[in-house]
């Protein structure tokens, strides 16, 4: 009885499994025998109900079939609905001819050297930063799996364009107005790749929160130091450092022992110590000097470490007067970035 139930367990397994694969079955049918219309077809028919996990090779193979039949159009459609929707997720055409897959294959890795996308959408600080007001600027970073051409603006208009590059990209985004009130502000990234254009945009979110600051309360910093980098005319980074008191290099100089050291017995006197006479040795004062200068030289050299945070989300406190000039608040400003799904133009 209890191999019946086994059996009977194994042969639904694989049944379940016949069904599930049965798109695939049928697709490399009609692709086998370059029956484009038909593939692409009974594809659009069944891309509603396939599995999430089925998705990215269903999409990817209608934008080859779509190519296969010189329709441009949707052709791009399901690229971007394969790169924005499925974030490019890896494909398994195993389940094709060999010749077939091979170019699907080429086809795809084709588009992933070119398709303009972005693999992330980051604000960037600096570890540690700290504000004495609200901050003049924010960085954007752009992280680009390929060189994309771009057009970057805000709610004033274009601001600057040109060429991302392939990893972590740094846009300076003037931050006047920003602050002023709580509310959602919109970013347009306009993308061009030969004929394929599209808009992103990014949602910069801001929420602010006000209480009185604490009386005699100490500002976090008491310096701040801006540096800004400038790129034919156009400002691509910024930072602000605070100003901190160093403390003094401290030699921890071991108290000479004159009762072990002949050198400080006092002349004429039997006695190896005198407490009136005070010194340090001088080989003690060359063993710390040696030792310093050992340090200095030895190679401390750590695993590295980027001084740069990328984030969603970034929490800015700072001081601000008060209405009426009555006071001063610590006013907490939370940024939040987010980007849309992308858009054919």
């Amino acid at each position: 009885m209890r191999n019946k139930i086994l059996t009977a367990l194994v042969l639904l397994l694989a049944a379940a499994g016949g069904l599930f694969g049965a798109w695939r079955t049928e697709v490399a049918a009609c692709l086998g025998s370059a029956e484009y219309r038909e593939a692409g077809d009974y594809l659009l028919s069944q891309y509603q109900s396939l599995e999430a996990g089925d998705r990215p090779e269903a999409c990817a193979l209608l934008a080859f079939i779509f190519n296969k039949q010189g329709e441009a159009n949707s052709e791009r459609r399901w690229l971007l609905e394969y790169f924005e929707t499925q974030a490019g997720a890896n494909t398994d055409f195993s389940f094709l001819d060999i010749a077939v897959e091979g170019e699907v294959t080429a086809f795809l890795n084709g588009w992933r050297m070119k398709y303009p996308r972005l693999s992330g959408v980051y604000l960037v600080t600096h570890k540690g930063e700290n504000f004495l007001s609200a901050p003049a600027d924010l960085v954007i970073g752009l992280e680009a799996p390929v060189e994309i051409l771009y057009k970057f603006s805000d709610e004033k208009g274009p601001r600057q364009g040109g060429l991302l590059h392939r990893g972590l990209n740094l846009i300076a985004l003037e931050a006047e107005g920003l602050f002023d009130a709580s509310g959602t502000h919109v970013l347009t990234l306009d993308f061009k790749s030969g004929d394929i254009r599209l808009r992103k945009e990014l949602a910069l979110e801001v929420r602010l929160s006000a209480e009185p600051a604490s009386a005699g309360r100490p500002r976090p910093m008491d310096l701040e130091y801006s540096l800004k980098m400038f790129v034919g005319g156009n400002q691509v980074a910024s930072s602000r450092k605070t100003g901190r008191d160093k403390n003094p290099l401290d030699l921890d100089i071991p108290p000479a022992n004159l009762r072990a050291n002949p050198m400080f017995k006092p002349p004429h006197s039997n006695d190896p110590f005198d407490p009136d006479n005070r010194g340090v040795s001088i080989l003690d004062a060359i063993n710390v000097a040696y030792g310093l200068l050992k340090d200095l030289f030895k190679n401390k050299q750590e695993p590295y470490q980027s001084s740069i945070e990328k984030q969603t989300s970034v929490t800015y406190t700072y001081f601000q007067g008060s209405p009426g000039g009555s006071g001063e608040n610590q006013v907490s400003a939370v940024i939040m970035l987010r980007a849309r799904p992308a858009r054919m133009l």
